[in-house]
C-alpha cells in the first residue's frame, strides 16, 4: 500500500514533534483513505520538506475529524531540474485545470497564463486560486516535494524577456534537441496559433523556436508534452 501524502504548508516540526491535523485533509485521510492509528503518512510542505509521521490518534472531535501525528523523520529534497517555467495560453473550460495538473506532475516549477494576440481566456483571481488547489492535488498524487507556483497572466512581450533560456513551441521550428538549460521558459500559444508577427518577434528577441511533436496538439497537450521533453533533457 502506498503512503498517504498530506499537503502541510506550515513549518514542519523536528523529529519527535507532534502535528494535529484537522479540516479537509484530516477528513480525506480518514474517510476516503481509511488512515488509522499506527499507519504512516508523509507531510509535504511544498518547499522541499517531507516528513514521515505516524498516526498516533484519529478521532472526530466536535463534529470535525482530527489526526494526531508523531514525526519520525524529516528530509529536505532538491527541486526537479531543469527549473522550468511554462507560459501557455489558457484553453477553455476544464482543459486548463487538466493542463495545470499535468504540468505539476511533470515537475514544472511555475505556470502562468500567457496573453497573446489570439488569446480567448484570461483567468481571473478566483480561477487562479482554483488552479493552485489543482497543483496541490498533483503534488500529493505525484509525490513531489515542491508545489508548482501558479502566477498571474503574462504578456508575450514580458515572456520574451524571461529569465534564462526562452523557447517558443511552434511547428515552424526545428525539432527540439536537448539537453535543456538549467533555467528555462517554455512558451505555448493559443488554439489559433501564433501570429506571424509574434513568431517574428520571438526570432528578433533571440528566442529559440522549436517543435515538440509530429502532429498538431491541443494547447493543454502541447504544454505538457513540451515540458516533459524538456524536463527529461530530450
Amino acid at each position: 500500500m502506498s503512503t498517504h501524502r498530506i499537503y502541510f504548508p506550515d513549518v514542519l516540526p523536528a523529529v519527535g514533534g507532534r502535528v494535529v491535523l484537522s479540516g479537509e485533509e484530516a477528513q480525506h485521510a480518514h474517510r476516503v483513505k481509511r488512515v488509522e492509528a499506527g499507519e504512516v503518512v508523509a507531510l509535504h510542505d511544498g518547499r522541499g520538506g517531507v516528513a514521515t509521521a505516524e498516526v498516533a490518534h484519529a478521532a472526530k472531535v466536535r463534529g470535525e475529524w482530527t489526526l494526531e501525528l508523531l514525526v519520525r523523520a524529516v528530509e529536505k529534497r532538491e527541486g526537479p531540474a531543469p527549473r522550468l517555467t511554462v507560459l501557455a495560453a489558457a484553453p477553455k473550460g476544464d482543459r486548463l485545470e487538466a493542463m495545470v495538473d499535468g504540468l505539476a506532475q511533470v515537475g514544472v516549477q511555475r505556470f502562468s497564463p500567457l496573453v497573446t494576440a489570439r488569446t480567448v481566456v484570461e483567468p481571473r483571481q478566483g480561477k487562479l486560486e482554483r488552479l493552485t488547489r489543482v497543483a496541490v492535488e498533483a503534488l500529493k498524487q505525484s509525490g513531489s516535494a515542491h508545489l508548482m507556483e501558479v502566477g498571474g497572466p503574462v504578456s508575450l512581450a514580458e515572456a520574451l524577456r524571461g529569465e534564462g533560456a526562452v523557447v517558443m513551441a511552434d511547428a515552424s521550428g526545428e525539432t527540439w534537441r536537448g539537453p535543456a538549460p538549467a533555467r528555462a521558459s517554455l512558451l505555448v500559444g493559443p488554439e489559433g496559433g501564433w501570429t506571424a508577427e509574434e513568431v517574428e518577434a520571438a526570432h528578433a528577441a533571440g528566442v529559440r523556436v522549436a517543435r515538440f511533436g509530429v502532429l498538431t496538439m491541443r494547447v493543454e497537450v502541447a504544454a505538457v508534452v513540451g515540458a516533459g521533453v524538456m524536463m527529461l533533457g530530450g
